[in-house]
């Protein structure tokens, strides 16, 4: 049985607002939340973008917008020393079977630097012999090995700041001037538990090295041991003592070994692709339990990513070794610095992580009457970071004289051609490739970049490594 609906009738529309109702809307209470919702959403923003750079360094949450107070995620083209992320690496020499707590020195030191802007990295290694002014904690400074700095902070200044490590960093910024953000102390079981976390490592070794009484323990046993040229892969303990070795050669050849132990860790750590859930867990809880550090807990993410970026290949590694020589009236075995050359190996790590990089051939030609020009731009080149065997000098030019300063870019290393010149102030049109005619005269060169220097050359007063 059906059943008929009623029609079908509009509601009645409800009366309009009266005038006192409208006043009830006050327009200023309006303007007054959407004022509050506008400054919560601008203060939010400047909050997110700033601690994204601290959480995420080199990966910042990218807005493209120029707002006052909010970082837009727009970094320069690299970092220069205080932008840097440099971390202190101390390796005590503490044997396997002496207690935690025992004063040791370091067996090695070096700085490991990243530039989160360029995605480059690298590392420089300090004998451990090296003759440096150490801070006394009451405002002075004595004169020791390098190595001695983190037991003394332990054990012999016990109020000092930081302890060990923090005399350790004191230490590196008062001689090198490199300012340290954090630091990471390992002793030898640290180290094998570490390598073998990761499955251990593969190196190819350069050359034959061997010690007659190798040990890794305070008490013995001692045993030959030997490393044959070639392809291996270690465990911890083995790579333990091929980055421990130096009967067969010296400090110098070791610290070499240690790079290339290092290389091959973070290689093997990248390997396991660290960003894993499962793997970033297992190694991070190996690094908790295995190393002293400073570096928070909330910043180790960021990091594990900023390293996936920067990878491997992007690490340089230099030893300032070459830049010392022994100590003639020392009793002990010390090692005392050159350091203006220490300056240029440093500028070659801390430098414009780009420019290392693309690692440009440059041949420098005076083509004025001045004696020395070219070896003078040279000096300032090698004061940047580019190191001397990618710098040919010519004084003569082929006896031609240029009125004009010219740079001719024959391998397209577009961003070092743009560096050079802007140190020389030169515009664009006196940037020349192997098409132009002006370029046939130094098609010939064996560089990637040929500079002449002409009448006109204005050349820097000074470097500044890394700025």
């Amino acid at each position: 049985m059906s059943k008929e609906l009623p029609p079908f009738e509009r509601p009645p529309r409800p009366p309009a607002l009266t005038e006192h109702q409208r006043q009830r809307y006050n327009p200023f209470l309006i303007f007054g939340i959407a004022a509050f919702a506008v400054a919560a959403f601008y203060l939010l923003l400047i909050v997110v973008t700033h601690v994204d750079d601290i959480f995420f360094p080199g990966n910042e949450i990218r807005i493209g917008l120029r707002i006052p107070g909010v970082d837009s995620g727009g970094n320069p083209e690299y970092a220069d020393i205080n932008q840097r992320i440099n971390i202190l690496v101390l390796g005590l020499d503490q044997r396997r079977d002496e207690p935690t707590e025992m004063p040791a020195r370091t067996d090695s030191v070096f700085v490991l630097t990243v530039d989160p802007f360029s995605k480059t990295a690298g590392i420089f290694s300090i004998p451990r012999d090296l003759l440096v002014e150490i801070p006394d904690g009451s405002g002075g400074f004595i004169k020791d090995r390098i190595n001695v700095a983190y037991e003394m902070g332990e054990y012999a200044y016990k109020n000092y700041p930081g302890k060990g490590a923090g005399l350790a960093k004191d230490t590196i910024e008062h001689n090198f001037g490199i300012p340290i953000d954090s630091y990471v102390v390992l002793n030898f079981n640290n180290f094998i538990d570490l390598i073998d976390e990761i499955g251990g490592i593969n190196i190819d070794v350069p050359e034959y090295v061997f010690d007659p009484a190798y040990t890794d323990r305070a008490a013995g046993p001692y045993y030959f041991l030997e490393f044959l040229p070639g392809p291996q892969h270690m465990d911890g303990e083995t790579a333990l003592a091929y980055a421990r070795l130096r009967h067969s050669d010296n400090d110098f050849k070791r610290i070499e070994r240690q790079q290339l132990v290092i290389r091959a860790t973070a290689k093997a750590a990248l390997r396991l692709d660290i960003l894993l859930p499962g793997n970033a867990r297992s190694l991070y809880n190996h690094y908790k339990e295995s190393v002293k550090t400073d570096i928070p807990d909330y910043k180790i993410a960021g990091l594990a990513l900023l390293a996936n970026d920067v990878g491997v290949d992007n690490i340089r590694m230099v030893s300032i070794a070459e830049a010392t020589y022994d100590c003639a009236d020392c009793s002990a075995a010390v090692l005392l610095a050159d350091w203006d050359k220490v300056e240029e190996l440093k500028a070659s790590i801390f430098g414009d992580g780009r420019l290392l990089m693309e690692g440009a051939r440059i041949e420098v030609q005076n083509g004025t009457e001045i004696p020395g020009l070219a070896e003078e731009f040279a000096s300032f080149l090698r004061k940047q970071g580019l190191a001397a065997d990618q710098i040919a000098v010519d004084e003569y030019a082929n006896g031609v004289v240029y009125k004009t300063t010219l740079i001719v870019d024959l391998a397209g290393k577009s961003y070092t051609t743009q560096r050079l010149a802007q140190w020389l102030n030169l515009p664009a049109s006196r940037i020349k490739t192997n098409a132009d005619p002006e370029a046939a005269p130094f098609l010939s060169s064996a560089g990637d970049i040929v500079i002449v220097l002409g009448d006109d050359a204005g050349l820097p007063s000074a470097a500044v490594p890394g700025g």
